[in-house]
């Protein structure tokens, strides 16, 4: 049998992924061999999604009851799921702007970070986690491990940067990934011929669209192989920009501007406000001049997807929306 599940389309289309029992069971088993054994787990994110259905699918097999937190994401509601838990084993899965607020409330109420370091891991993912984040969280004694994956392998199936049992991976453009629990590809034939490949030797492999690199054995993430803009004939990741930014604004979104000049340039989304003097001149001297952000705008609230992500395209819509008038005041003001 199959199922069906979208993506969260953070970054394009969503897309609807065909997935087998035998790829399920092939993730689910080789997670819970990682963990160490099953457990109990809080459900934190939404079960439409492949992160919240693996969450469902590994508490299944403890046969322990799963605990839901209830409503709007907060440390309120999730430190008391973390104190329903019975089992000896307990488990977690969050995307970074949920560990951000808890760390963040760990900070002006001790009394949460005891209930949160019982958990014997969080596993997180989804995005990549704002620069210290993990190291913030370790502090208070909370296991995090960050995985990386897609729908398209049943979630998160490199842990750490060490692949899961029978996960293998390749370099080429971008990240390849092989193993049994790859999906059966989407609903949309061309695009599984696109994304799916098979090798000379039979094994086939799913094109992530990311970049990466292995550093001592270990797969580092550095973004969207997509996520390059040419910034005045200079080509520059967002990816690469955001995590330097990161260090003045923890939950910072990098989308590309539009520029009369240079074509596109970086601009930061924040809800701080860190000084874009700084910002810029820390960029430049990490990634190059050409790199520098030229736009720093502050929203209240960052917007997000379903699944908990940065709502990307309505970010660069709204970065657009505001350099445009920024220039009509300079223009006409």
């Amino acid at each position: 049998m199959t199922i069906v599940v979208e993506t969260s389309g953070s970054s394009g289309k969503p897309k609807r992924v065909i997935i087998s029992d035998e790829a399920v069971q092939a993730s689910t088993e080789a997670a819970i061999e990682r963990l160490g054994g099953p457990g109990q787990w809080v459900l934190a994110l939404p079960e439409q999604y492949i992160a919240g259905k693996n969450v469902i699918w590994r508490n299944a097999v403890s046969g322990a009851p799963l605990v839901r937190t209830e409503g709007a994401f907060t440390a309120e509601a999730f430190v008391e799921a973390v104190q329903s838990l019975e089992h000896e084993r307990k488990y977690t899965s969050l995307v970074p702007t949920q560990l951000a607020r808890l760390v963040d409330a760990a900070a002006l109420d001790r009394s949460f970070i005891g209930p949160i370091a019982r958990l014997d891991r969080i596993l997180l993912g989804g995005q990549r986690a704002p620069f210290g984040l993990i190291e913030r969280a370790a502090r208070l004694g909370w296991r995090v491990t960050r995985t990386y994956g897609a729908t398209e392998t049943v979630g998160g199936c490199v842990w750490d940067g060490r692949p899961l049992r029978d996960v293998k991976l390749r370099l080429t453009d971008q990240i390849e990934i092989a193993g049994p629990q790859l999906a059966d590809g989407y609903d949309d034939p061309a695009l599984t011929e696109q994304r799916f490949v098979v090798d000379g030797s039979g094994t086939r492999w799913y094109k992530t669209g990311d970049a990466g690199s292995l550093i001592s054995g270990l797969l580092q993430v550095s973004g969207r192989i997509d996520d390059v803009i040419n910034s005045g004939g200079i080509k520059v990741s967002l990816a690469a920009v955001e995590h330097v930014v990161q260090t003045f604004a923890p939950d910072a979104v990098v989308v590309a501007a539009p520029h009369p000049e240079w074509g596109e340039v970086p601009a930061v989304v924040t809800t701080l406000k860190p000084s874009l003097a700084e910002i810029r001149a820390a960029v430049g001297n990490a990634l190059g001049k050409p790199a520098r952000p030229n736009h720093l705008v502050t929203v209240s609230v960052m917007p997000t997807t379903a699944s908990g992500k940065p709502d990307r395209k309505r970010l660069t819509r709204l970065v657009a929306s505001r350099t445009q008038e920024r220039r009509r005041r300079g223009l006409f003001g």
